[in-house]
């Protein structure tokens, strides 16, 4: 069973804390947004590895596509550049693939933290 507060919580935090790293010109930690979102899901959901492991990889799959298509709107609408996102379909699938895998294994640590956490 999908626990939502936390996939909710998580989503938005990945994609609020990916802005927030664009606009602040610090794109080289954007990647981090993808890592403490499904951290604080997982840690949320507690339970199983299996149970931390789903929120987080949808938690990094969702997230990036949120995050991709915001920033591509957002280009599009701020500046005469047209962005095709059919071309670099390929790329994108791999993308969120990768920050779903990530989401997972961050999701597992989460959920491992609040298990250790729970049993002290």
């Amino acid at each position: 069973m999908l626990n939502w507060k936390s996939l909710g919580f998580g989503i938005v935090l990945a994609v609020v804390l990916y802005f927030m790293f664009y606009f602040y010109n610090l794109q080289f930690l954007a990647i981090l947004s993808f890592i403490v979102a499904p951290l604080i899901g997982g840690y949320i959901v507690g339970g199983d590895t299996k149970t931390g492991a789903i929120h987080g990889a949808i938690i990094g799959f969702f997230g990036s596509i949120i995050a991709i298509f915001a920033f591509a709107a957002m280009i599009s609408y701020y500046s005469n550049i047209q962005l095709v996102l059919g071309t670099n379909l390929i790329a994108l699938i791999l993308v969120c693939i990768i920050y779903a895998v990530i989401g997972a294994v961050f999701g597992i640590i989460g959920a491992v933290i609040r298990n250790k956490a729970m049993k002290t």
